[in-house]
C-alpha cells in the first residue's frame, strides 16, 4: 500500500449486487475493450491463488466457503486448468 499512496493513487471497491443488469452489461463492454487486450501483453495477469483436480471441486469450494483464498481458485480438468 506504500508504493501505492506514494503514487499518490487510489483503491476503490464497489459491490455490483444492486446494479442493473445494463449496467453490468456496459461495464463487460468497457472492461473488454479497453482491458482484455492487456492480458495477452502481460501488462494484466490474474491472481490465482490454488488450482485443484476438479474431481476436488468440495476442498476447493470449502476453501472458498472459508475466505481462504487471495485470489482465483481454478479447476484442472484433463490436466489443463479451466478458468472459463
Amino acid at each position: 500500500l506504500r508504493a501505492l499512496f506514494q503514487r499518490r493513487a487510489r483503491v476503490v471497491a464497489t459491490t455490483l449486487r444492486n446494479r442493473s443488469v445494463e449496467y453490468k452489461i456496459a461495464l463487460v463492454q468497457e472492461f473488454a475493450r479497453t482491458s482484455l487486450a492487456l492480458f495477452d501483453t502481460g501488462r494484466l495477469r490474474p491472481v490465482i491463488d490454488s488450482v485443484y483436480d476438479w474431481t476436488d471441486v468440495v476442498a476447493a469450494h470449502r476453501r472458498m466457503e472459508a475466505n481462504e483464498n487471495a485470489g482465483k481458485i481454478l479447476l484442472r480438468i484433463d490436466g489443463e486448468a479451466c478458468c472459463h
